[in-house]
């Protein structure tokens, strides 16, 4: 029988999320606009601000430090800073908006994650937990806890599959979601699949220290913020979960350091206020199902976006 757990199991699969998850590089670093765009939020239905935001720009800087790394055991420390700026007003009464009572908002957040490499059923499996903490200004957020469980079904030199779930502690309304990783190289040896379900997909391109990628991913804004809206929640976790079609371009030095530029259009899938315990409510849709949505809802029409990176990785 193969051995299950190889020496390098742990190892590719660090060098396979820090290459294709710019988050768990060791370092960091990105700037990004929006274009101008109205927004509308609603509350019981009912229309409760309608305003423009304009000059948008989120700055965002995380880290991820190893700890500890074994064969089959694994731990890391991860920091991230986020800075949302914007300018809100009204076209044609100039009155100030009464969700969004500042131009800048910070977001923070940092904790552990740990890793454990076996094998099942005679296929690798990768079970992972982590541990972390939010807040902002005016001081903590709330505590999240996520969970995985991968098995590795197949691994080739041109194909990798795999199957999983995940679950957290803070939802809004999935506390358990399936997890569909699968990457192909084509006959081409330049071209490659790559889709992480549900969080993005992509087509890739690869020169010797390039790439460009044309898919999707899966993104969210979010911060904590005070408003004076009435029946809204005066502390809210504000949270823009987005879908980005976009086209990506990479120039990758000694496999390690990262210069991306992304563009694309930066469309909602769910978005508003919600109670700092990410909580929403249940409301029911036009056939009678429930469905959970955020206390006071954002809607906005689809928005172009642009930004620059760059990032170091320690694994190749």
């Amino acid at each position: 029988m193969h051995k299950v757990i190889s020496d390098s199991l742990a190892s590719d699969f660090r060098t396979f999320m820090a290459k294709n998850f710019s988050r768990y590089r060791t370092v960091n670093l990105y700037w990004e606009a929006k274009w101008a765009h109205d927004y509308t939020f609603s509350l019981d239905g009912q229309e409760v601000e309608k305003m423009r935001k304009k000059n948008l720009h989120t700055l965002k800087a995380s880290t991820m430090i190893p700890l500890l790394k074994l064969r089959k055991v694994s731990l890391y420390a991860n920091l991230a800073y986020s800075r949302y700026q914007f300018t809100v007003y009204d076209r044609q009464t100039g009155q100030s908006s009464e969700v969004f009572q500042q131009s800048a908002y910070d977001y923070y957040e940092g904790g552990l994650n740990g890793s454990y490499y076996f094998g099942l059923f005679n296929k690798p499996m990768i079970v992972s937990a982590a541990l972390s903490v939010d807040g902002w200004n005016k001081g903590f957020g709330m505590f999240d806890g996520t969970f995985s469980a991968v098995m590795l079904l197949k691994n080739t030199e041109r194909t990798s599959f795999s199957l999983g779930v995940m679950a957290r502690t803070l939802f809004s309304s999935m506390p358990v979601m399936p997890v569909v990783t699968w990457w192909h190289r084509f006959r081409n040896p330049r071209l490659s699949v790559d889709i992480t379900m549900p969080s993005q997909f992509y087509l890739r391109y690869e020169l010797e220290k390039q790439r460009i990628s044309a898919g999707a991913s899966m993104s969210s804004e979010n911060f904590y913020l005070r408003t004076t809206l009435e029946d809204a929640p005066s502390t809210a976790y504000y949270s823009d979960a987005v879908l980005k079609p976009e086209i990506h371009y990479e120039y990758i030095l000694n496999h390690r350091l990262y210069f991306s530029v992304h563009a694309g259009v930066s469309m909602v899938m769910k978005s508003g206020l919600y109670k700092k315990n990410r909580k929403g409510i249940n409301v029911k849709d036009e056939e009678g199902k429930t469905e959970v949505e955020p206390v006071v809802k954002q809607d906005r029409s689809p928005i172009p976006f642009f930004n620059v990176g760059v990032s170091y990785s320690l694994f190749k």
